[in-house]
C-alpha cells in the first residue's frame, strides 16, 4: 500500500491552532491524570501536532503526517535545524492521549531495521472529531506562519548517488557556525519572508481545476518524497540551500508557486492582482560570457547555436531542438566529467536533435560553438554560478521591498503584478549591472491565462479571502491582461 504522508514541520504556527490547542489542553490533562502537568509544554506540542495534521488534511484528505516516536530522534543533537523545545516524553504522551481521545488515528506504526539502517516514522491522520474542530476554530492555510526559530539558511552535504530505493537523493543537512556572511543572509531572508507573510498569494482556479492540478502534481512527484504532491497555500516562507559550502548553490526554495507546473503559474495572483513572469534569458551562459569580457550582444541565444538575432521560436520542432540544446548545455555546466554528462543525457527521455545524430554529437557541437566558455564545462561550475545568481535574486527582492513591491522568485525568473512589470525589469537590470557589470536579456514568459469557460463563484472558487467584488470584476473583465486591483 502506497501511503501518502508528509514530514512533521516543527516550526509552524497560527493563531487559530493556538486557540484550538488551548481548548484541547485541559481535555488532555483530564485524560492523562498526571500529578504534574505542564500546561505550557503540552499546549506547545498540541499546537504543532494539530497544525501539522490540519496542513496535511486541508490539502489532501487522504494524506497523513509522519511523526517520530524514537527517543533518539529528540535526544540527539541535530544542531541548528532542531526544535529543542520538543521532547520525546511530551510528544509521545500527547500523541497517545489524542489517539485515546479519538482525535487522531495512527495509520501506521514506525519501525527501524538495525541491519540496514532503514526506518520509517509513525503515521498519523486527523479523525472526524478533530476535523470538525478544524472547521469550528476556522483553521486556514493562509494564516499559517513559520516560527522565527526556523533556520532559513540551509547547508547540505555532498549529494549521494542514486539507488533503486533512493531515486532522488539529497545531501544531509550540515550544522554550521554563524558568520558575518550567514548572519547577513539570514537577516535579509527575514525581511523577505515578513513581506511575503503580509501578502496574499493565491491561485485563480476552481475547485475542479485545483483537484486536477493536485492529481497532476501527485503523478509528477510520486517518486520524490521531498516534493509536494499537492498545493499548500501556507508555504510562502522561503529558505536558501547551499551545497557543501557557502560558495555553491544558495537558491531560494519553499514557495508553493515554485512547486506547481510552469503552465499554471500564469494563474498565480498577488494581493488579488493578476501576474506576469519575467525571466533572465540563458542566465548561466550569459554570466560566463560576461566574465570572459564579452558584451551581451555577443552571445544572443546560446541554445540555438547560431549567430542570428534572437527571435521568439514558435515552431514546435525548433522549440524541441532548443530545449534539447538547453538541457545539454546546462548538464555540461553541472557535471564533473564528459562521461557523466553523456550518461546523464542518454538516460534522459528527451531525444538528441536529428542533425547531431546522438548526444555525443550534441556535446561536441556545443563545445565547438561555445569555445570561449568551454573551459567551464564538466567542472561542476553550475553550483558556483547559482551562488552568484542567488545574490542577484536576493538584491532584486530586497530592492523591490524597499519600493513597497513584491515579486515571487522562481530560480532565475520572477512573478510580479502586471502593474509592477516596469519597476521589476528596472530592478533586475540594476542588480545584474552591480554583480555582472552589464544588464542581461530579459523576456516575458508567454502567458497562458485564458478566460474561464465557466464563471467562478464564491462556491466553486479556491480563494480564502474575497473582497470588493473581486470575482465579479474578474468574470466581467474584458481584457484578462489587465490587473484586478483591490
Amino acid at each position: 500500500m502506497n501511503l501518502q504522508s508528509q514530514p512533521f514541520d516543527p516550526f509552524i504556527n497560527s493563531i487559530e491552532s493556538q486557540q484550538l490547542a488551548e481548548f484541547l489542553t485541559p481535555i488532555l490533562k483530564q485524560h492523562l491524570k498526571l500529578q504534574r502537568f505542564s500546561k505550557s509544554k503540552y499546549h506547545y506540542h498540541l499546537n504543532l501536532i494539530v497544525l501539522n495534521l490540519y496542513q496535511s488534511w486541508s490539502s489532501n484528505q487522504d494524506k497523513c503526517v509522519g511523526i517520530s516516536r524514537r527517543k533518539n530522534y529528540y535526544d540527539e543533537d541535530q544542531g541548528l535545524y532542531q526544535n529543542k523545545k520538543l521532547t520525546h516524553t511530551y510528544m509521545t504522551k500527547t500523541l497517545d492521549g489524542l489517539e485515546a481521545l479519538k482525535y487522531i488515528d495512527k495509520v501506521r506504526g514506525g519501525w527501524r531495521d538495525l541491519e540496514t539502517g532503514q526506518s520509517e516514522t509513525s503515521r498519523y491522520r486527523a479523525s472526524k472529531a478533530l476535523i470538525d474542530l478544524f472547521r469550528e476554530y476556522d483553521l486556514n492555510q493562509q494564516s499559517i506562519i513559520k516560527d522565527k526559530a526556523a533556520v532559513a539558511l540551509r547547508l547540505r552535504g555532498k549529494k549521494p548517488r542514486k539507488t533503486k530505493t533512493n531515486k532522488n537523493p539529497r545531501g544531509k543537512l550540515i550544522s554550521y557556525r554563524p558568520t558575518k556572511q550567514t548572519k547577513a543572509m539570514t537577516t535579509n531572508l527575514r525581511v523577505i519572508n515578513e513581506a511575503l507573510s503580509d501578502t496574499d498569494i493565491n491561485l485563480y482556479a476552481s475547485n475542479m481545476e485545483l483537484k486536477a492540478l493536485n492529481k497532476h502534481m501527485q503523478k509528477m512527484h510520486e517518486e520524490d518524497p521531498n516534493e509536494l504532491t499537492e498545493i499548500q497555500f501556507s508555504r510562502k516562507w522561503l529558505y536558501r540551500v547551499f551545497n557543501e559550502n557557502f560558495e555553491k548553490g544558495g537558491r531560494f526554495y519553499g514557495g508553493f508557486w515554485q512547486e506547481i507546473p510552469s503552465a499554471y503559474r500564469s494563474r498565480i495572483t498577488i494581493d488579488h492582482c493578476t501576474t506576469t513572469e519575467i525571466d533572465f534569458d540563458s542566465l548561466h551562459p550569459a554570466m560566463l560570457y560576461l566574465q570572459e569580457g564579452y558584451k551581451k550582444e555577443d552571445y544572443l541565444d546560446p541554445y540555438q547555436l547560431t549567430k542570428s538575432p534572437g527571435v521568439k521560436i514558435l515552431f514546435k520542432e525548433v522549440r524541441i531542438k532548443r530545449n534539447a540544446m538547453k538541457l545539454a548545455l546546462n548538464t555540461m555546466l553541472n557535471t564533473k566529467s564528459y562521461k557523466e554528462a553523456l550518461g546523464s543525457l542518454e538516460a534522459n527521455k528527451l531525444k538528441a536533435p536529428k542533425e547531431h545524430k546522438n548526444w555525443k554529437g550534441v556535446l561536441d557541437a556545443i563545445e565547438q560553438y561555445h569555445e570561449p566558455i568551454a573551459h567551464n564545462f564538466y567542472k561542476g561550475t553550475g553550483l558556483e554560478l547559482q551562488a552568484l545568481d542567488s545574490q542577484i535574486v536576493e538584491k532584486v527582492l530586497l530592492d523591490l521591498i524597499e519600493q513597497n513591491t513584491i515579486a515571487l522568485p522562481v530560480h532565475d525568473s520572477f512573478l510580479c503584478k502586471l502593474k509592477d512589470m516596469k519597476v521589476l525589469i528596472e530592478t533586475m537590470n540594476e542588480a545584474t549591472k552591480q554583480y555582472l557589470g552589464s544588464d542581461l536579456f530579459i523576456s516575458l514568459e508567454p502567458r497562458k491565462l485564458e478566460e474561464p469557460t465557466k464563471a467562478l463563484t464564491v462556491k466553486n472558487s479556491n480563494f480564502y479571502k474575497r473582497r470588493n467584488n473581486y470575482l465579479k470584476r474578474f468574470n466581467t473583465q474584458e481584457d484578462p491582461k489587465e490587473p484586478y486591483l483591490v
